[in-house]
């Protein structure tokens, strides 16, 4: 809804804005939606099995940051 009155509000200020900035709200607005609408499918259709996957592949990496960390500790 506040994307809608976001590219509402932009068209109607269109003539005293160009058309670079124009299009940039409109293409910034459309990628937020569409990263909400996105997520919220890959929440209701991930299986627990994928959900764990995901999980451990963040867990791994998160591990992996720590150890590089203490070893710049270290050296």
């Amino acid at each position: 809804m506040i994307n809608a009155r976001l590219i509402l509000a932009a068209l109607c200020a269109a003539p005293l804005l160009s058309g670079c900035l124009l299009v940039d709200v409109g293409v910034g607005a459309v990628k937020t939606t569409g990263a909400v609408v996105g997520g919220a499918v890959d929440l209701v259709t991930t299986s627990d099995e994928e959900q764990m996957r995901k999980d451990n592949k963040t867990l791994k990496k998160e591990n992996d940051e720590l150890k590089r960390q203490n070893k710049d500790q270290r050296d």
